[in-house]
């Protein structure tokens, strides 16, 4: 290691207007020996628009890990090494989280530049309560794993904020409103670009509304209002009478139809929920 060690320099970029790009960032993408980018491409993108001829390396989901011996290996030669994603800030449902970690463990300066971020924006625009709040990043794709996301997060009183891909976005918001309800959200999608669009309504409102159009594009986030206390209450109410009619011996659908009218809750999604809960074992 030289008596003065490199700094990793996080970096944060627009998410969508360009010229939302900080001069510290700026200055500071220009002075790094190297950037490492989510997409080389993308970021070459931001270097031809600013005139930023720093090398760029690939550095993504799949060969972040890899990545992190040659990083070292520059902080230790004195090497600023500056660190992007597509879009906001690096390791927030992004590549970056991994070489912060090892690079802090090994002793090195790891300082940031703030830039933009799509979650903080949306949550801004929601008119929701911004505190607290609980930043979910992405929901699992397949179905029955986000709707067991949703019902983790349900009882939760603070405001929900999560990313969703455009062509996920429909099953998403049914899911949602199956499981938290006609809570009221927001969707905001292409935020900062020329076609930014911000949506309030009720959650199964929001499913009706993209359900209508054909293909959606642009990054989204969805933004849902927490859970108030008596909506708790109620989740924990249902729980109980699910017990209650299970020991019974009550079959599934008979249980669905009767919490469904004792709750005004959907019989179809506590029926999904009997069919996740574990079967008891056998003596």
């Amino acid at each position: 290691m030289t008596d003065t060690p490199g700094r990793l320099i996080l970096v944060g970029t627009p998410i969508g207007n360009l010229q939302d790009l900080s001069p510290r960032a700026l200055a500071a993408l220009r002075a790094a020996a190297a950037i490492y980018c989510e997409d080389t491409r993308v970021t070459a993108k931001l270097a031809s628009r600013f005139g930023i001829g720093t090398p760029r390396i690939s550095c993504h989901e799949h060969n972040e890990r890899r990545r992190i011996a040659e990083i070292l290996s520059r902080l230790s030669s004195g090497q600023d090494v500056a660190l992007v994603s597509d879009a906001g800030m690096p390791a927030l449902s992004d590549p970056g989280e991994a070489i912060v970690a090892a690079a802090a463990q090994a002793g090195f300066r790891v300082e940031g530049i703030p830039g933009p971020s799509a979650a903080v924006l949306a949550l801004s625009l929601s008119g929701l309560p911004a505190v607290p709040h609980t930043f979910l990043g992405f929901a699992p794709a397949r179905r029955g794993p986000r709707r067991a996301f949703f019902r983790r997060y349900a009882p939760r009183e603070e405001t929900l904020v999560l990313f969703e891909s455009p062509h996920r976005v429909g099953a998403a918001l049914e899911d949602a409103a199956d499981v938290f309800g006609a809570r009221q959200a927001v969707l905001a999608r292409e935020l900062t670009k020329a076609h930014e669009e911000v949506l309030r309504a009720t959650l199964p409102e929001l499913g009706r509304e993209m359900s209508t159009r054909g293909a959606v594009r642009g990054e989204i986030v969805l933004v849902v209002a927490g859970a108030s206390p008596p909506v708790r209450a109620e989740a924990e109410d249902v729980e109980a009478n699910i017990e209650r009619l299970a020991r019974q011996g009550k079959s599934k659908r008979e249980i669905a139809r009767e919490i469904s009218r004792a709750h005004g809750v959907s019989a179809r999604e506590v029926y999904r929920r009997l069919l996740d809960r574990p079967r008891p074992e056998s003596g």
